[in-house]
């Protein structure tokens, strides 16, 4: 895993800043009353995840300098990274940032590094604050693929291109960071690459966030930072669950922070063979205008829990009863620093 700077506050991508301790509150959402809430259990195992040659490595390779996985400001504004400590504490910063729910046309760049406990919250806070923690992550994971994908189209659209050339190199680094093999110039090599290089609907995201992580409350989300119930096969890397059956070799992948999850299931759900047809049916909607709809894409998850058809219908209905749909096309705007810090009194908890 890398290292993580351990002051509470800071930039993501290697930038800290002073730090901020006790910014806090996660929160859960309540979307269908009788499962909501009172899952506290562990995720149950996914039957399509990534198989263990598929496994995100741990450390994720860096992209060329000009297309990169890194903060750069013309991609993104710098992500804020705080540490909650209340629930109370991070509606306070919401609040100082103005950020409702549900969002208008954009939504802060703050980087919540894992959720506190949400017991104090009533059912409709941690519903919003559950919400308002993960969008901007989503975002700006999504910003990234979409930044991405936009570069590969502008080499893609200069024709035929020199073997060992920049452009080459560069499109090669891209391919196999997503598992793609093949000659620079091969149609079904730039169509499978843009096939893989694109984003995933927010409003699954969310939906899935919460089915799969107890609305932020279950073990593996809160000892692990695993929003998505993703499996590893190597013990460095991962708890041991609770009630895995004998024989079984896997574990449940643990993550620095919230954000390196949602980026593992961008990869997951990008990189799957599981997850395949997800990817052409998003590919059929771009050429058909369509636009990302998580309840239209929720039909190619049915690989990702082994109940099948019956977990695509829940995570449909998770984003209907959530007024869910239509978060796609936010952008994330800078955050103040100084007036998160001026907003109470946070002298005692910054770090020189």
């Amino acid at each position: 895993m890398t290292n993580q700077d351990t002051s509470p506050f800071h930039r993501l991508g290697g930038r800290t800043r002073p730090a901020l301790l006790g910014l806090a509150a996660l929160a859960a959402v309540f979307v269908v009353a009788a499962w909501g809430m009172q899952q506290q259990s562990e995720t149950p195992p996914p039957a399509g995840l990534l198989d263990e040659d598929e496994e995100l490595p741990e450390d994720i390779p860096e992209l060329p300098a000009d297309i990169t996985y890194g903060e750069r400001q013309d991609i993104l504004p710098p992500m804020v990274s705080i540490q909650p400590e209340t629930a109370t504490q991070l509606q306070g910063a919401f609040a100082t940032l103005d950020y409702d729910w549900p969002p208008n046309d954009t939504v802060p760049a703050l980087a919540v590094r894992a959720f506190p406990p949400l017991g104090e919250l009533s059912v409709d806070e941690r519903k919003s604050v559950f919400f308002r923690t993960l969008l901007p992550l989503i975002v700006a994971e999504n910003q990234i693929m979409l930044k991405t994908r936009e570069r590969l189209g502008e080499i893609f659209a200069g024709g035929e291109i020199e073997p060992n050339s920049r452009e080459d190199r560069l499109l090669q680094t891209v391919a196999a960071r997503f598992r793609v093999a093949g000659d620079s110039n091969s149609t079904a090599f730039r169509e499978e690459l843009l096939r893989r290089v694109d984003a995933v609907p927010a409003d699954m995201a969310l939906a899935q966030a919460a089915n799969e992580s107890g609305w932020g409350q279950s073990r593996f989300t809160r000892e692990a930072n695993n929003l998505f119930g993703v499996w590893t096969w190597h013990e460095d890397r991962g708890l041991v669950p609770e009630r895995r059956v004998a024989g079984a070799t896997h574990f449940v992948r643990v993550f620095p922070d919230l954000r390196a999850s949602v980026r593992n299931y961008l990869y997951t759900i990008n990189v799957g063979d599981a997850y395949a047809g997800l990817r052409e049916s998003r590919e059929q909607g771009r050429a058909e205008g369509v636009g990302l709809s998580g309840a239209r894409l929720a039909a190619g998850l049915h690989r990702y829990s082994e109940r099948g058809e019956a977990y695509v219908e829940e995570i449909r209905s998770m984003i209907r009863v959530n007024d869910l749909e239509g978060l796609d096309g936010l952008q994330l705007t800078p955050v103040d620093a100084r007036r998160l810090l001026d907003a109470a009194d946070w002298t005692a908890d910054l770090q020189q």
